[in-house]
């Protein structure tokens, strides 16, 4: 990568993921050792790895806990874990590049940040890419996506911690026991959606005789639309504010007619009571309790069985038939295709430091190819079967022996890699959802979109960015609430359109993407 990137680059505002100064990076050269029976490699002598992970509970595991010996038991490993609490990442990040103290393998929770981009471009950590094909579990268990999404200049510096590729962005959960009750059918449209949500809120699905329910409501945030972003992203047929694509100038999704188009779609639902009168100033929390009240028909949520089965758990008192469910997918009017938020697949990327001579970086991989097996996944995730938890019809639980040794950080290092590890089984959560919730996932997977971006950065987005944000999403709430015609909103994409600060956003993110993924 050209040195220039990093003039564009991001300041180190992400939190990253880093290690105490001198956290006892231990490189010393050992016996290199290939894929053999746990019998033979007994008698070798452990390769000692030195590993900074996070920490987001309150306590660390000890050294030497059960779990730990087990994972060096079946890795021959000796293994010198620092745990760096959440909270602490940046400034401990930064202490141990500026020290040199670099452990042996380091995570961090963003590839992209410009600190972690200058030291892969000066060289502190081993380029994985050709190492990769030595090691099957990896290849089988982490989605391509995971990888492919967070590559530097076409090359895999860091094995990602893999995570689903769907469902963890808001997209529409609705009543299915009002959507049987009006005779409707699940909505595959944003019209077919919208007539779904009139009802709900013009025919008296909760049965009580008053006009008391609205067909959905939402949270904004100031500079974007959060939670009610999925409209403009399905009208659009992709998420984003900037879009870059290869061998396309940089695209502002806002200037596209799909964008006007759905908030004209808001718009109509706000005038017409679809919506809820307050979504302009309400909590997240707000809208999940009008949710639980009964009192909406739909959400835009994350298909999440805790968030799902908390809300069931409330309304189920008032409404024992409730039920909910999630859209699978929503056609795109600007594409015709079926479409939903695809996501990268990974939060963050375990490095290897060059410092680490050749034959023990092929160790650490097997360490982590070896966590990519169910049976690894299962010990750093769960710990021992009957020790830490119990397994019932294909479910574990873990104890309070699991949560006593503080056993969850773990599994950051060796990561539960599942499809569906944001519908396991929770309080609430009817078991009968989980089935029919994978075929959503599915669905989403074969449908999703991703557009990779990822670290796409600007110098003067960063200074700017936040006013034009709001500038913008101010016109779209007038709109929408009818503050201001169709006609304002035109006007000002025009002026913005012309904005020079904006004009030099786009010009530095083409020039950062083509650094970062090679387009031409």
């Amino acid at each position: 990568m050209k040195k220039k990137l990093f003039t564009l680059a991001l300041s180190s505002t992400v939190l990253l993921t880093g290690a105490l100064a001198g956290c006892g990076g231990n490189n010393e050269e050992t016996t290199p050792e290939a894929s053999k029976p746990a019998a033979e490699n007994s008698v070798k002598e452990p390769t000692k790895i030195s590993l900074s992970t996070i920490n987001y509970g309150a306590e660390a595991p000890a050294n030497d806990n059960a779990i730990e010996l087990e994972m060096e038991k079946r890795t021959n490993t000796k293994l010198d874990i620092t745990y760096v609490p959440s909270n602490n990442y940046g400034d401990k990040f930064q202490v141990m590049l500026a020290s040199g103290q670099i452990p042996d393998v380091l995570l961090t929770t963003w590839i992209y940040d410009a600190a972690v981009l200058n030291a892969i471009d000066s060289g502190a950590f081993w380029d994985l890419t050709p190492f990769l094909k030595d090691y099957p579990n990896i290849a089988k268990t982490y989605p391509k996506e995971s990888i492919d999404n967070s590559k530097v200049d076409g090359k895999v510096y860091g094995l990602p911690r893999p995570r689903p590729l769907v469902g963890g962005a808001p997209f529409p959960m609705l009543r299915q026991d009002w959507l049987t009750k009006l005779g409707l059918e699940m909505p595959t449209t944003m019209d077919e959606l919208y007539t779904v949500l009139k009802a709900f809120t013009e025919q008296d699905p909760d049965g009580n005789g008053k006009k008391d329910t609205y067909g959905f409501s939402s949270s904004v945030a100031e500079g974007w639309m959060d939670k009610l972003e999925f409209v403009e992203d399905v009208f659009n047929g992709y998420n984003g504010f900037y879009v870059n694509l290869p061998g396309e100038p940089t695209k502002v999704k806002d200037f596209e007619p799909a964008t006007r188009d759905a908030i004209l779609w808001l718009q109509k639902a706000y005038k017409e009571g679809v919506m809820a009168p307050d979504f302009a100033i309400m909590e997240s929390t707000q809208v999940i309790d009008m949710m639980k009240q009964g009192k909406l028909g739909m959400m835009p949520s994350a298909m999440d069985s805790k968030v799902l089965g908390e809300i069931l758990q409330t309304l189920s008192t008032i409404a024992p038939d409730a039920a909910l469910e999630h859209v699978p997918t929503l056609v795109s009017p600007a594409t015709g295709e079926k479409y939903a938020i695809k996501e990268g697949g990974f939060f963050g990327n375990y490095l290897i430091s060059k410092k680490v001579p050749e034959e023990k970086v092929k160790k650490i991989l097997e360490f982590f190819d070896y966590g990519a097996t169910p049976e690894g996944m299962e010990l750093a995730n769960f710990g021992l079967k009957d020790v830490h938890f119990t397994e019932t019809d294909g479910v574990k639980v873990v104890n309070e022996e699991f949560t006593k040794l503080a056993g969850k950080a773990l599994s950051n290092i060796w990561t539960n890699v599942d499809p569906y590890s944001r519908i396991v089984p929770a309080p609430g959560y009817p078991t009968a959802y989980f089935e029919r919730d994978k075929k959503v996932i599915a669905e989403r997977i074969e449908n999703g979109v991703y557009i990779n971006n990822s670290g796409v950065s600007s110098e003067t987005d960063t200074k700017v960015g936040p006013e034009i944000g709001k500038k913008i999403q101010d016109m779209k709430i007038k709109v929408i609430m009818g503050k201001e015609p169709i006609e304002s909103w035109d006007k000002l994409v025009e002026t913005m359109k012309k904005d020079a600060n904006l004009n030099k956003i786009l010009v530095e993110r083409e020039a950062s993407y083509k650094e970062l993924f090679g387009a031409k």
